[in-house]
């Protein structure tokens, strides 16, 4: 172990216990072994770590080391052998959904993952262990368009922090750690939860699964699951907020006499009709023919941008009815329009 606590935590000898205490956090995430996996010099570093700050957040053996540069008696932390107890965050492919995991939170709270380790295993007298809530997690899925306009229910298999059955939570068997948990008191297991994904859910968005986050310490009630939606984009239908936005081709007859065609929507083919005159590029819409909104539970619309098909087949019939055609124009189209700046 380092010699210098006060240089193994990066603080002034005359730092305060709060200074001491944002240093060790920030150190403890940094190099927390479940965050660096089979690197042995980010576990040896770690144990520094947490044998720096039980001396130097203990006002008394802080003294004993300023004035004789040691402390007796500094025991190893079962934490220090632990696996398992930071989120972790990785992509899955799971029945066909891209799925990932974190936690929002990081760590849980480091004061209650290694207090019993720096108080010896004794709690203060007269008082109750505190009661901890759970940290929240958050998982990630990857749904088709069309599960996220009509909802869908997905199956992801949630990893949470949870109590260890062996040791009860306590991270030790009698007078031995316990060998499952390590001496954590908590194991990560894994849950294949069930997700309803409501109709009309955007891209982005998340769903609360309450209680499916991390378990709470000493019996603090577990934090919840947020799933955020990502949805993977149609080649056809854009969606717009609750309208949803295509491009639908005419001929050049259509547009000029009119027509009715059919649209393809959401919801499946409409007979819209085209008034005569057309240009290429007017939008129409069809009311209540969009995505219907998670809140109101109200539709939007559906809104088609028409574009006039030139065709490429060329002929002397063609030429002729081309010609004809441009006499229809009384002036240049782009006469109103500026030649530069």
């Amino acid at each position: 172990m380092a010699s210098d606590y006060y240089e193994v935590l990066g603080v002034k000898r005359d730092a305060d216990a709060a200074e001491i205490k944002k240093a060790y956090r920030k150190l403890a995430r940094k190099y927390h072994p479940d965050v660096n996996p089979d690197n042995p010099d980010a576990e040896q570093r770690f144990k520094e770590i947490q044998e720096a700050y039980a001396v130097l957040s203990d006002p008394e053996k802080r003294k004993q080391y300023d004035t004789f540069g040691r402390v007796d008696g500094i025991p190893e932390a079962p934490w220090a052998r632990s696996r398992g107890a930071a989120g972790q965050s990785a992509w899955q492919d799971v029945g066909g959904f891209r799925v990932s995991f974190g936690d929002l939170g990081g760590m849980a709270d480091l004061d209650d993952l290694f207090g019993q380790v720096f108080r010896g295993g004794r709690g203060t007298p007269g008082r109750r262990p505190r009661q901890t809530r759970g940290a929240d997690q958050e998982a990630t899925v990857e749904i088709e368009f069309e599960e996220a306009v009509r909802g869908a229910t997905v199956t992801l298999p949630v990893q949470r922090q949870v109590s260890c059955a062996e040791c009860g939570g306590s991270g030790r068997k009698g007078a031995m750690t316990c060998p499952t948990c390590h001496g954590a008191g908590v194991v990560i297991a894994t849950e294949r939860l069930r997700v309803k994904i409501p109709e009309g859910i955007a891209d982005g968005k998340r769903i609360r699964v309450g209680g499916k986050g991390a378990e709470g310490a000493r019996g603090g009630r577990a934090g919840d699951l947020y799933v955020r939606v990502r949805v993977r984009p149609h080649p056809f239908f854009k969606r717009e907020g609750d309208n949803i936005r295509t491009s639908v081709p005419l001929t050049f007859t259509e547009a000029y006499r009119g027509a009715e065609i059919e649209v393809g929507t959401i919801h499946g083919p409409v007979r819209a009709k085209v008034p005569p005159g057309t240009n290429s590029g007017r939008v129409f819409r069809l009311r209540g023919k969009g995505v219907r909104n998670v809140r109101t539970r109200a539709y939007g619309d559906h809104l088609y941008e028409v574009h006039i098909v030139v065709p490429k087949v060329m002929s002397p019939a063609g030429q002729e009815a081309a010609r004809r055609v441009g006499e229809l124009y009384e002036g240049n189209p782009r006469e109103s329009l500026p030649r530069g700046l």
